[in-house]
């Protein structure tokens, strides 16, 4: 029997004896076969996977040698010249046996289903028995070596999501026992890690009713309420929102009533004692639109880089900058599941009224539960106990104390602390990651601060460290289309093709919130051959529509005339048609610049164009068809008008992005 290990970096084990998989590539097209067990993977995939689209003329080679490699450490007492029965030649490519190999993904999968079950009869101990076992067979993320393989992308979605709800699942059955406590330990650290799981957000609200702390339950709801708004545009699903009112009325129905028999000691002791092991491989990605991470590989090189600086006693602040819906909250989580090392992080509200210091005190919370055997000084202590109020020590003081208290934790291995959002952090605490910057060079200290593209110059420039130099900066942009299509191919179950990932990648400036929207319709009705020209979803078009409300009101009717003119448009026929002169229609324009949302054209003079395309689209579908007909008239007659003067460097307009009306 050969066992094959790949929920984490691949491992192997035959006859009971674990062997060395081999040299890096080797170890990737081991992890590659595992994870396409039973099933033929051709040279073209293996190629393009171990050499990252750019395969050399040697590579089928050293794929050749790297297959024999591995038929000797699977099959060590095969004799010379017999057929493998292990790792087989197929046609067009390689195969991996699953018949007879023990595969730990199989017996995870497995255990969910068996523990599923014996939720569904009942049997409470028997469930958690399957959960812990399930989740125990985890290392780290599934197929390690290749997970952004985009034929591996799909499964290990599929994985990370059963495994979310396996331990959704045991947080319920904890419930149910009565150990509340211990679910709220338990969830507090998945919720934060995972704040748009809305059934995760409710266990954590009713383990905190439970455990006698309303309020807390209640500022659960709202922060799922908060972030479904800011990343996603929608509400809460109805069953949070009468959770919300039920807390508010202190229904009895919430209260907990004892199952057949009262839980032991032991499954509540062993509940607490797998707390840490379960939690801690908890990754980012999931099945669902919103939980999907591919790419970045570039950030979470450079923020790895930082993190090994920090170590060496260099620690520094690094912003990571980006549009709304560009990932930063994800890469945040994502990196703070790879980064090995503990992980405080902080998140800046919108919709709610928060306290002074509320991130930071998030972050406080979090560095007390990691530390809790180190002293926590008076000051953090009472900031923690009551952060409804205005802190009562003196501010700058305080500071001081929370810079030492961090700094101080750092002292036996590097820690990361991150502030989410920081754009709409509260005066203080903007002025406590100022202060935490001078803090931190020659600490193991990594701080992360998020925020968005027209705000950089704001923090940056308040965030200098003491020698001068600005923090770096990671700017995400637009998906590739190559990550596009793994995106999509992980969210739909299945590849998708290139003229549809190229319509993607147009209409939304590669934006992965926009791109998870549009890609919804491929899952219902909408046809990919059709998908351009489907009309924008309600929750991109929500976003879109916030932002352009931000800019003064001369430039978002300026923008929604430009919106009939095309994506592409002249500002010079757009001025014309809504009737301002030319250096006014330029000036306003420079505020949707410095949105992010137009550009300039460099090779004409005189032309802009939308940034993406589903801005100008969700305008252009937000003005009645009665005016964009009309609009149009005045457009044709002013292009008219303009293009028959001699300006240089400008060619006819495109045509129209928009059907006419």
């Amino acid at each position: 029997m050969t066992e094959f290990h790949a929920l984490g970096p691949v491992e192997v084990l035959v006859s009971g004896r674990l062997v060395e998989p081999g040299a890096p590539k080797q170890r990737a097209l081991l992890a590659l076969l595992v994870s396409q067990a039973g099933r033929t993977v051709t040279t073209d995939v293996i190629l393009e996977a171990l050499w990252e689209g750019d395969p050399p003329p040697s590579a089928m080679t050293s794929l050749q040698a790297y297959v024999a490699k591995l038929r000797k450490i699977l099959e060590p007492g095969r004799a010379p010249r017999t057929p493998a029965t292990v790792l087989r030649t197929c046609p067009g490519g390689y195969l991996l046996e699953s018949g007879d190999a023990d595969i730990d993904v199989h017996r995870f999968v497995a255990h969910a289903e068996a523990g599923r079950r014996a939720r569904d009869r009942g049997d409470l101990r028997q469930a958690m028995r399957e959960f812990d076992a399930g989740l125990a067979l985890w290392r780290g993320r599934p197929f390690a070596e290749v997970s952004g393989v985009s034929c591996v992308v799909p499964e290990v979605a599929r994985l990370e999501e059963v495994q979310l709800s396996v331990v959704e699942m045991r947080c319920e059955m904890l419930l149910a026992l009565g150990a509340h406590e211990v679910a709220v330990a338990e969830l507090r650290a998945f919720v934060q890690s995972h704040p748009l799981r809305e059934y995760g957000c409710e266990l954590l609200s009713l383990a905190l009713y439970r455990a006698g702390r309303q309020a807390d339950a209640l500022q659960v709801l709202r922060s799922v309420r908060a972030s479904l708004s800011e990343e996603l545009g929608v509400d809460p699903t109805v069953r949070l929102q009468h959770l919300t009112q039920r807390i508010l009325n202190q229904d009895p129905d919430l209260d907990w009533r004892p199952v057949s028999a009262h839980p032991t000691r032991a499954v509540v002791e062993g509940a607490r004692g797998s707390l840490r092991r379960h939690t801690a491989v908890l990754p980012s990605a999931g099945g669902t639109a919103e939980d999907v991470f591919v790419g970045r590989e570039g950030a979470i090189r450079q923020l790895t880089e930082a993190l090994a600086a920090a170590e060496a006693c260099r620690g520094q602040v690094v912003m990571v900058t980006g549009e709304p819906g560009a990932g930063k909250t994800s890469l945040l989580r994502r990196f703070a599941d790879r980064s090995g090392v503990p992980v405080f992080s902080g998140t800046c509200a919108e919709h709610l009224t928060a306290p002074p210091l509320a991130p930071w005190a998030q972050i406080l919370r979090a560095a007390r539960a990691g530390f809790p055997h180190r002293p926590v000084p008076e000051a953090v202590a009472e900031l923690l106990d009551d952060a409804a109020r205005q802190p009562a020590a003196d501010i700058p003081q305080l500071f001081d104390v929370i810079g030492r208290y961090l700094t101080g934790l750092s002292r036996t291995g590097a820690l990361v602390v991150t502030l989410d959002h920081a754009h709409r952090a509260d005066p203080d605490s903007l002025r406590m990651a100022v202060h935490l910057a001078r803090c931190v060079p020659r600490s193991r200290l990594l701080v992360i601060v998020s925020c968005r593209s027209d705000e950089v110059q704001v923090l940056a420039d308040p965030l200098t460290a003491p020698s001068g130099e600005q923090p770096p900066q990671i700017e995400l942009r637009g998906l590739t289309p190559r990550d596009t299509g793994a995106l999509a191919g992980a969210i739909i179950g299945s590849d998708i093709g290139a003229p549809t990932v190229e319509g993607l990648c147009e209409r939304s400036g590669g934006n992965p919130f926009l791109l998870r929207e549009m890609i919804k319709l491929l899952v219902g009705e909408q046809r990919p051959d059709d998908f351009p020209a489907a009309p924008v979803p309600d929750p991109v078009r929500e976003v879109v529509l916030r932002r352009i409300e931000q800019l003064p009101r001369p430039s978002a009717e300026l923008l929604a005339v430009a919106a009939v003119a095309g994506r592409h448009f002249d500002i010079e026929v757009v001025a014309d048609v809504a009737s301002v002169e030319i250096d006014t229609a330029l000036a306003v324009l420079d505020s949707a610049i410095a949105a992010g949302l137009v550009d300039e054209d460099e090779r004409r003079l005189g032309w802009f164009r939308f940034t993406d395309a589903v801005v100008a689209r969700a305008l252009y579908e937000t003005t009645g068809r009665m005016r964009r007909g009309r609009l149009r008239l005045r457009i044709e007659a002013a292009a008219g008008r303009t293009w028959a003067k001699e300006r240089p460097a400008v060619e006819r307009a495109p045509a129209a992005t928009f059907p006419r009306t």
